[in-house]
């Protein structure tokens, strides 16, 4: 994995090496996940009227290098943010009393091939986020996440992988909590050796199952896994969905995503069920042909569903301090609710 950074600018300060992180508190919190940092006005508006103090912020994720000739090039950074000049020189001004929360993603694929040395990847991942946060003058660092959806025969590795991450976190002097995604599958299993996590409620069903109704949250497909939660000797923060998306079957094979489909043109679709399309004919769209008979499935994070599900979790939390999280911070997306709404979201039964 190359080290790089992702600003030519000299870094004005080392906001990630403070000197002791603070305790972590409850926050209104978002995740952004895109590969440019740009906010425009209406997130700006969102992060102060939901009174945001962390942004769970993706910086890139790690991949199969399938070309590479030892262990330490076996995995290599992929889709690596890029803070936009307009906020790199906006980030004291504008983010000083932010809270960023580096996030990186590391693959099924990736923790398979460095299965004996995690080590290695621990240091690039570490050295890699502190070289980054430092040149982009990201402010408040006290943690890194890693986001793994990590399954039994992964589990020894990506567990070896915390380990690494701080161990070379003390070594360097970094006060950095280390975090990790929680998927709910996960909580009937061991607890990672990190210090806190946050409950990922969101894809909670198969999104390739061509019979399911809503992949992103659905409270059938979360309500199993939380008699589990009570036990789970974590801190964890929860996340919810604010997105929805369009997905593609062929003869009843998923094929891939799609995004800005007009599904309400009846001379392209028909509908199938309440929230199925079929294709009338061959579509071009974005590099990519729809074929008649194809199915778009078109899936939604509705307030009821995830109030629904808020609910569910809040009863078993009610006793246990602790941050709701919105995934993800995208204008578009957030206007299908009212501020109420999101409110509701991020109010907690404590």
């Amino acid at each position: 994995m190359l080290i790089a950074i992702t600003a030519c600018n000299p870094p004005k300060k080392s906001p990630a090496e403070s000197v002791t992180p603070p305790i972590l508190t409850e926050k209104n919190a978002v995740y952004y996940w895109k590969t440019v940092f740009r906010l425009d006005s209406a997130e700006r508006s969102f992060l102060k009227r939901h009174n945001i103090g962390r942004i769970y912020l993706r910086m890139f994720d790690v991949s199969v290098d399938h070309c590479a000739s030892s262990v330490e090039n076996k995995t290599i950074p992929n889709a690596t943010v890029k803070i936009d000049d307009s906020e790199y020189y906006e980030m004291d001004r504008s983010f000083s009393d932010m809270e960023f929360v580096p996030v990186v993603y590391i693959t099924l694929d990736a923790l398979k091939a460095m299965n004996g040395a995690e080590g290695t990847l621990a240091s690039n991942i570490v050295t890699r986020v502190r070289n980054m946060c430092q040149y982009n003058n990201l402010p408040g660092v006290h943690e890194i996440q890693l986001d793994c959806d990590w399954t039994t025969s992964t589990e020894k590795s990506f567990f070896n992988l915390c380990d690494s991450v701080r161990h070379i976190l003390k070594e360097l002097k970094l006060p950095w909590r280390l975090s990790s995604t929680i998927r709910l599958h996960q909580l009937s299993g061991k607890v990672p050796p990190v210090d806190n996590g946050v409950l990922m409620v969101y894809n909670t069903g198969s999104f390739n199952d061509p019979d399911a109704v809503n992949s992103i949250i659905d409270a059938a497909d979360v309500k199993p896994y939380l008699k589990h939660l009570s036990s789970f000797s974590l801190h964890l923060d929860i996340a919810y969905p604010t997105y929805s998306w369009q997905l593609l079957f062929r003869n009843r094979h998923f094929i891939g995503l799609l995004n800005g489909l007009n599904l309400s043109d009846t001379t392209a679709f028909s509908r199938a069920n309440i929230n199925s399309y079929v294709a009338k004919k061959d579509i071009p769209h974005n590099n990519r042909i729809i074929r008649t008979g194809d199915i778009i499935r078109s899936e939604t994070s509705s307030i009821h569903d995830i109030e629904k599900v808020r609910d569910m979790i809040e009863q078993r939390l009610s006793l246990i301090p602790h941050s709701n999280i919105v995934y993800h911070l995208d204008s578009s997306n957030l206007s299908n609710y009212s501020d109420d709404e999101i409110q509701h979201i991020f109010s907690t039964s404590r």
